[in-house]
């Protein structure tokens, strides 16, 4: 998306926008660029970084733009800059036979859509905003990151990883017998057993960057920007370690359960896709589930 054909159709297409939204701009959401920017009433350049405009250190948690790349369809959330509240919507536009992600972004500060704001300083409100867009990608059982959240972020920072000669591992978590603990002891007692495996993964990786989502139903997936194949693995092992050593009790019945981990790493070298790393990590945990569970491959 870093070359454009027919600029000229794609600014005229970018104008019509301006007369509705305060900024329109095409992003790169991979690389986290705006390509071309119209309608600017603040200091806002093409071939930047698109998260400037929050006044932010990092890519936001919440990209509308990755998400609208990744299911072909427009999302919207709402972003403060410490000036003006925006309503953000990403789509994606197709010209020339080309996909491109369009940003519009709308002063939506005295609309009274976001409430409560009323005599707040900056950091309450940036506060405020922050939880709005953490609740759409947190899981509400375990509070780890949702599969939203997965689809959004690999792809960027596997793209970091191998665009910046790096590596990236990850740690594909899945509980044994799961399915056995809910049919004997009920989904309450499941909850329980979730929600402490999800404590667990948060607790074992403290460094800026890592994070730990629940994939789906019994999964977790654990990923570790710039730590190797042997340093996962000794993670993906004192993971395993401390769920084996819980007990989890409820009215009367207590339990205990196990975990199996796949591993893999990509590197510079590595031109899979998010999708490819991820089937990687699914054929390491299939073989840690048949060869007797609790256990890592890697």
């Amino acid at each position: 998306m870093s070359k454009m054909e027919n600029p000229q159709q794609l600014m005229q297409f970018l104008q019509q926008l301006e007369k509705i939204y305060n900024l329109v701009r095409i992003v790169d959401p991979l690389a986290k660029r705006v390509i071309t920017v119209s309608g600017c009433n603040s200091e806002m350049i093409e071939d930047s970084i698109c998260y400037e405009f929050w006044q932010k250190n990092n890519h936001c948690a919440n990209c509308v733009s990755m998400r609208a790349a990744n299911e072909n369809d427009t999302f919207v959330k709402i972003e403060y800059n410490q000036e003006k509240i925006f309503m953000a919507m990403a789509t994606p536009v197709v010209l020339s036979g080309r996909t491109h992600i369009v940003e519009m972004l709308k002063d939506i500060s005295e609309t009274g859509i976001v409430p409560d704001l009323k005599g707040k300083n900056v950091a309450e409100i940036n506060q405020i905003i922050e939880n709005l867009n953490q609740a759409v990608i947190t899981d509400e059982l375990t509070q780890v990151y949702n599969r939203r959240f997965i689809n959004e972020k690999l792809p960027i920072d596997l793209y970091a990883a191998v665009g910046n000669d790096g590596v990236l591992s990850a740690i594909l978590v899945d509980v044994d017998d799961f399915k056995q603990i809910n049919d004997t002891y009920g989904h309450s007692m499941g909850d329980r057993v979730l929600r402490r495996v999800a404590e667990i993964l948060k607790n074992n990786i403290q460094r800026k960057g890592d994070w730990a989502a629940r994939y789906g139903g019994d999964e977790f997936l654990v990923v570790l920007p710039d730590a190797d194949r042997k340093s996962a693995k000794k993670i993906a092992e004192r993971i395993r370690r401390q769920v084996e050593q819980e007990t989890f009790e409820l009215r009367g019945s207590t339990v205990s359960t196990t975990i199996s981990c796949g591993v893999s790493s990509a590197g510079p070298r590595d031109s899979a896709s998010a999708v490819d790393f991820f089937d990687r990590l699914d054929q390491k945990l299939y073989q840690s589930k048949h060869s007797g569970k609790n256990s890592i491959s890697g």
